[in-house]
């Protein structure tokens, strides 16, 4: 780091930079799946248990990079609906999670929705910005890792 001081600024914030550009694309996403009723933060949710399930909820938090506080908060309503049911592990202290045949339709039939979002986001940024920024984003998660806690 340079011995440069930090500017004060809210504008000047990491956080707030990387909030304000995720809300962005979170929008765009979000208008893209609005037909179907899912938010992008429970797509991707359905879809990690469509491909891992089943999974238990502290790997389910590992892969989406969040706590388990957030991840209940985010998959109550996908219970509620029927998507994701709770099922017994061998591990009798926990349960694993698993998309049921209405919560695998409903991927099935948000995928081309999604897929729309992406290249609306892919396009407005372009190739190289794209790449840039998905190599970014995964140097920043390995090199924060350890001070998320």
């Amino acid at each position: 780091m340079s011995g440069l001081p930090l500017r004060l600024s809210p504008i000047e914030c990491t956080c707030f930079r990387i909030r304000g550009a995720a809300r962005r694309v979170t929008q765009i996403y979000s208008r893209h799946l609005a037909p179907i009723g899912l938010k992008i933060s429970q797509f991707s949710l359905l879809g990690f248990v469509c491909a891992e399930g089943p999974v238990s909820v502290g790997r389910l938090a590992e892969l989406l990079a969040t706590d388990r506080t957030t991840l209940t908060r985010n998959l109550t309503p996908l219970l509620k609906e029927g998507l994701v049911e709770r099922a017994a592990s061998d591990d009798k202290r926990r349960h694993e999670l698993i998309a049921t045949p209405a919560g695998r339709a409903l991927f099935k039939r948000a995928l081309p929705l999604w897929s729309q979002a992406e290249h609306e986001v892919r396009g407005a940024l372009g190739p190289r910005l794209t790449t840039d920024l998905h190599d970014a984003i995964a140097q920043s998660m390995e090199r924060l890792a350890t001070l998320a806690g």
